[in-house]
Formats: structure tokens, sequence, C-alpha cells
């Protein structure tokens, strides 16, 4: 669940929308046979857990944040706990996985505002999870959708935001917007599974760069199978445009000329 979508880059070619009932539908059934079991793959036992973990997996891994969270959990095991925690000790469970001040912040904040205004216990509204420091809609989209079942919305991810277009789902780059058109098409009741699957699909099948094309179930149905992708970076585009230099032969050894013996 690792990563916020941020805006992404729109692909090389135009995209195609092609969100009728009967294709979502279609697409929606192939994701539940290919991915039957999909779920957050943040480790978590309750509300609590998963929601300092999905604050903790911005702009990390899932699997990075899951060799944090066992320690981190054992030294603060509920809101109340982490409400009280030093700063000092909590930034070094934390530091690998990245922006670790920031996420500390992020982390007491939540659990203060938890304590404070919901009597320690994880809310379960987007209205109310929203008020929380560190806490978006696609965080809380997760807690409700993981841990409360309730789908309020559906999960915008870095991997959403890339294989939905690719599916012409959506011709946004907006998470935001993203999430509105795959609400418009989705049936409610599928919203949190969908997303699961989606996001297991952009991890397990369509790369960013090199999607599998060749092995993916949903190419059938996918307007952009078999497409060249982009390039992933600038230096990489630069680094194909730019001709290898050709090696520079080396000066050859002038004779030796022997001297003229004197008389």
């Amino acid at each position: 669940m690792g990563g916020h979508a941020g805006k992404v880059k729109p692909p090389r070619r135009s995209i195609v929308v092609s969100a009728t009932p009967e294709k979502v539908a279609s697409i929606s059934a192939r994701l539940a046979e290919l991915w039957p079991d999909a779920h957050v793959e943040l480790d978590h036992h309750n509300a609590y857990e998963l929601l300092v973990a999905t604050i903790l997996a911005a702009q990390s891994s899932d699997r990075q944040i899951n060799t944090i969270t066992p320690a981190l959990f054992a030294r603060y095991p509920n809101a109340a706990a982490l409400a009280a925690a030093d700063p000092a000790e909590l930034e070094p469970m934390i530091f690998s996985s990245g922006f670790y001040r920031m996420k500390a912040k992020s982390l007491l904040g939540m659990a203060r505002a938890v304590v404070e205004k919901f009597g320690g216990e994880i809310p379960q509204t987007m209205e109310q999870l929203v008020q929380l420091p560190g806490v978006g809609r696609k965080t809380a989209n997760v807690v409700l959708g993981s841990v409360f079942g309730v789908n309020e919305g559906i999960v915008v991810d870095l991997h959403v935001a890339r294989v939905a277009p690719r599916l012409g789902l959506t011709a946004e780059t907006d998470p935001v917007k993203i999430e509105r058109d795959l609400m418009a098409v989705v049936p409610r009741a599928d919203w949190s599974m969908f997303a699961h699957r989606l996001i297991w699909h952009g991890r397990r099948v369509c790369f960013p760069s090199e999607p599998d094309c060749e092995h993916c179930g949903l190419a059938p149905l996918c307007p952009s199978a078999f497409a060249a992708p982009a390039l992933p970076n600038a230096r990489a585009r630069l680094a194909k445009a730019k001709p290898k230099p050709k090696p520079v032969a080396k000066p050859k050894a002038k004779a030796k000329t022997s001297k003229p013996k004197r008389r």
C-alpha cells in the first residue's frame, strides 16, 4: 500500500477511455479470478496498527514497513501508548521508512487526536478519520475497507493510478479524480476488493516501465496491452538517445631510429 499516488505522468500514447458497465464487470470478474485472496499487504491485527502502518508506508514499500512495525507495536501497542511516546525514541524506530521526522510528527499527532477526541479508539467514518494528522482520504479508505468493511471510497495508490488509465477506466492523473471516475463505474460493494486486486495486479504483472502483457490475464480487455511503454525517466531517455562514443585509437609508437655511428 506504499506510496502516495500524487499526479502520475500520462503515458506516451493517448488514453482511450472505455469504461462501460459491461467492460468494468468483465475486468472486475477477471481480477477476482486472478487475485481471489488480494488484501492489504501491511501486517496488522487491528485498526490502530493498520493506521500506523499506512502512515509509515508513504514513500516506502509495504515490505519495508513490515520489518519496522513488530518492534514498534510491541513498544506502543495502542494509541494511548503512542501518544505518550518521546520523539527521540520513536524516530530511530521508524528511521528506515524514510522522512522519519515528518512521519513521527504525524504519528504522534494522530495518536494524541485519537486519545483526546475519540477516547483512544480509531474512528470508523471518513469524516472523522481525515481529521487526524497525517491521515488523508487514501489512508482512511485503507482502514475503513480493510478493517471495518466500509466501502466509503476506492484506494488510489501509485499502482491504481497507473493501471486504471492503462485499462481505459480513466484519463485522469490526479488521485481524487481517478477515484471519482472509478467510483462512478465500479459497484460500491466491490470498491475495497477492486482496489486490492488492482494493486496486486500492478505489483505482480502491470509493472511501471515493462508491463508483462504476454502473461496478463487482463490483456484481452486492455486497450494498452502490448503498447510500447514510455521510458521511466529522462536519464534513461538520454542514455538511449545518446550514441556511444567510439573508442579512441591509441597512437602508434614511433619507430626507433638508429643514430649514425661516429667515425
